[in-house]
């Protein structure tokens, strides 16, 4: 169950890895300055999505399905900041740019928000157990 849940996340996620590994001679250049910032933001904001999405509805690991928010959160802006990282360090033709970093966490803030209209209160009921960042969110919903 949990692969079927998943399966688009973590492909996301692995071609996300794959694009911003690559190296920039290998890249097209971009048809204007801001492309590069907004497919960082709407890559983020599908992985985030895909991700709560996917995390909430698998049953076999109950404390990633009743504390995916805070994880998807978490560990999507941590992604996005090492994957920078990695392009600063690894390659000698990419570079970091926090820019880039703070387009994949406002992606993964607005894939949680994207996530919230949909699902709303509903996204929150049915946990195994109530965690705590559940039980916030149901009263910030409320």
């Amino acid at each position: 169950m949990f692969w079927r849940h998943n399966f688009i996340a973590t492909f996301l996620t692995l071609i996300a890895g794959g694009l911003c590994l690559t190296p920039g001679k290998d890249l097209a250049a971009a048809p204007f300055i801001s492309f590069d910032k907004f497919a960082h933001l709407v890559l983020f904001t599908l992985i985030s999505l895909s991700w709560m999405v996917g995390l909430r509805k698998q049953t076999r690991f109950t404390y990633l399905r009743d504390h995916f928010f805070p994880l998807v959160l978490t560990l999507g802006i941590f992604y996005g900041i090492a994957l920078e990282i990695i392009q600063g360090i690894a390659f000698t033709d990419r570079y970091a740019d926090w820019k880039d970093a703070l387009a994949d966490a406002i992606g993964v803030f607005l894939g949680a928000g994207i996530f919230l209209l949909i699902y709303g209160k509903m996204a929150f009921q049915n946990a195994s157990r109530r965690s705590l960042s559940s039980q916030m969110i149901e009263r910030f919903l409320n």
